[in-house]
């Protein structure tokens, strides 16, 4: 990296030397310098993971999404 100003970004779990197991894919001191963004990446994973599954289930995604909206059927709250 470039002076160490690199940002690490990972999608997790991450091997974490020190941590989680002796010679990990990052450094605990790496790790800990970028955990707020670490973790907001972490958390897009689920959403991108229904994301995939939806369009590997349905032909045309868009329509079944737009026939969704256009059902007006109140959501569970």
């Amino acid at each position: 990296t470039k002076e160490g100003k690199a940002l690490y970004m990972h999608c997790l779990p991450a091997d974490i030397t020190g941590v989680s197991c002796k010679e990990g894919e990052v450094a605990d001191s790496v790790f800990d310098r970028y955990r707020v963004p670490l973790y907001k990446e972490a958390s897009h994973k689920p959403y991108v993971i229904a994301a995939m599954i939806f369009l590997s289930k349905f032909k045309n995604p868009s329509d079944t999404l737009m026939g969704l909206l256009d059902a007006e059927n109140k959501r569970i709250r």
